[in-house]
């Protein structure tokens, strides 16, 4: 009798003994769960990085705008024609936007985290007003000299982006893309990265 009085006795004790040690059983599985990377997580890092430039080409060149004043009756004009040549210091940069990548462009397949990029793009292109100036300036009398040399300065301006564009600037981002992308995100990952360019006008029907 003695011996189940002790029993009953000891038994809430083993009790709360089970109980303590199912409970740090699950808080160590619970802590011992693989941590899954899915593509939204990705989509997600990649889009705080924004817009990102990769290559920045630097020109200086001259502008010249010329403006023939109006000719009556091929005997006589109202005044000279208007000249201006501008010495133009500008700046063209390439970018990748990455907030326009989609969870379909995104594929993880083993160790390797395969993006489709979006297609480069001329970012901005603009004059360092601070150091473009004025090499020479003929105007005619008639004519309002403060639009005619705006005029000149945005001729100057439209110049520096088609020199941008035909020195190769697109070509040169989607290079950069992959070099400076990948140790980025690799380190962001914990994967290797690999990259493709995004066709124009076409939507992939799965990812990578």
């Amino acid at each position: 009798m003695k011996r189940l009085i002790q029993l009953l006795q000891i038994l809430p004790w083993l009790g709360l003994i089970v109980v303590i040690l199912w409970l740090w059983n699950k808080d160590n599985l619970v802590g011992s769960k693989e941590v899954i990377i899915t593509n939204q997580t990705i989509l997600k890092e990649i889009e705080s990085i924004g817009k990102l430039e990769l290559v920045k080409y630097n020109f200086k060149e001259i502008t010249e705008l010329k403006k023939i004043s109006p000719e009556y009756l091929k005997i006589f004009k109202l005044g000279p024609d208007s000249k201006i040549a501008l010495i133009s210091i500008g700046e063209a940069t390439g970018c990748i936007d990455l907030t326009k990548i989609e969870d379909k462009d995104i594929a993880l397949k083993g160790d390797t985290l395969f993006i489709q990029l979006p297609k480069p793009e001329l970012c901005y292109y603009k004059l360092d007003l601070a150091k473009t100036r004025i090499y020479s300036l003929q105007t005619n009398p008639l004519i309002d000299e403060k639009e005619f040399v705006r005029k000149a300065y945005e001729a100057a301006e439209s110049e520096i982006k088609t020199a941008a564009l035909n020195s190769g600037i697109i070509d040169n981002t989607n290079t950069n893309a992959a070099l400076i992308l990948s140790p980025i995100l690799e380190k962001m990952t914990g994967k290797k990265v690999v990259f493709s360019k995004k066709p124009d006008n076409i939507e992939l029907d799965q990812p990578l």
